[in-house]
């Protein structure tokens, strides 16, 4: 299946790297996308691992509360 969804990708000319820094011990986890390829892409990419991690949490039994920045709003 990972197969298949990065054929996909290659052929739309997407990929890029993802940088994950994490404190099991204290449940803290932060990923970084990094070199998106379309550059226009990372709100999609972005949005799209927010999506699998908020349905992987609820599917743990997880009450999954999420902050989603607007346009112009920054995290930095």
């Amino acid at each position: 299946m990972i197969n298949n969804f990065q054929e996909q990708a290659r052929q739309m000319g997407a990929g890029g790297d993802m940088l994950i820094d994490a404190d099991p011990a204290k449940g803290f986890f932060r990923v970084k996308l990094r070199n998106i390829q379309p550059e226009n892409a990372v709100p999609q990419f972005t949005k799209g691992i927010v999506d699998a991690i908020s349905f992987l949490g609820k599917s743990m039994n997880l009450t999954v509360k999420e902050h989603i920045a607007e346009e112009g709003e920054s995290h930095e």
